[in-house]
């Protein structure tokens, strides 16, 4: 579900600074020193509002900037040789996108909005400058970049190892948890991607997919009326989940 903060920067003006965003306490800004905060001020760049199914940024170009969803949720995406889509990864507000291209300063997937998003563009070169006077921004960064692996790592236990019910717990018990960590519903929420995407994520069939979520409802463990999801049963959720880990993912996320 998506939250009212949410909701209200669609469609507004852009706010002057960061501490009058509706998302400052979600945002890695919150953790800048006033200096650090005024030089982020400076060089922010809040993009006009981009619509549904528009690119953020293609495979291949030039990493610019470093990029904040600050609204609606972005999708990432990468194409195989036989130029198939393949879903990495999806965005969603308070979340940075760009971070996967430092390392070669160029974007190795795509981006695209899901919905009506709005985002926030720091340049690289300022980025990597402020970076480079803040240990404690440092620290910010090398936390989001763990999130990213560990959300990396979880799927690549998921597509070709796990049964089709596994995979779908724990994709939805993964944006559970961002979603809490957002100060959002983590038990009631929209599914902005469609099962296609989320199929193509997990590596399993659209059919399978809804089969599975139609299962999983009659079991009385979540609650599915279109793209709405509402978790009911969330032990039984969790349980399903560690089902097939290794056991030191399961001790992780039972702790």
């Amino acid at each position: 579900m998506t939250s009212k903060s949410t909701v209200r920067t669609l469609g507004e003006q852009p706010e002057s600074h960061c501490q009058d965003c509706a998302l400052f306490s979600l945002c890695f800004a919150q953790e800048a020193s006033p200096d650090e905060l005024a030089e982020l001020n400076r060089v922010l760049k809040r993009r006009q509002p981009i619509e549904r199914n528009q690119h953020l940024f293609h495979g291949g170009q030039s990493l610019k900037s470093v990029t904040v969803v600050r609204s609606g949720s972005v999708k990432g995406y990468q194409l195989s040789q036989e130029g198939d889509e393949i879903v990495t990864g999806f965005y969603l507000p308070g979340e940075i996108i760009g971070l996967d291209g430092l390392a070669n300063e160029v974007h190795p997937g795509f981006a695209v909005a899901l919905e009506d998003s709005r985002t926030c563009e720091i340049p690289l070169a300022d980025f990597v400058r402020m970076l480079s006077k803040s240990p404690k921004l440092n620290q910010v960064m090398l936390k989001l970049l763990s999130e990213e692996m560990t959300e990396t790592r979880e799927l690549l236990l998921v597509v070709g190892r796990l049964d089709a019910k596994t995979r779908v717990s724990l994709f939805l018990l993964s944006l559970s948890r961002r979603l809490a960590r957002r100060n959002q519903d983590p038990d009631q929420f929209r599914l902005t991607m469609d099962r296609r995407d989320i199929a193509n994520y997990l590596g399993l069939t659209i059919e399978t997919v809804s089969r599975t979520m139609s299962a999983m409802q009659k079991a009385g463990t979540i609650e599915v009326r279109g793209k709405l999801v509402r978790i009911l049963e969330r032990k039984a959720l969790e349980q399903q989940a560690r089902q097939g880990l290794p056991e030191d993912n399961r001790i992780a996320r039972s702790g």
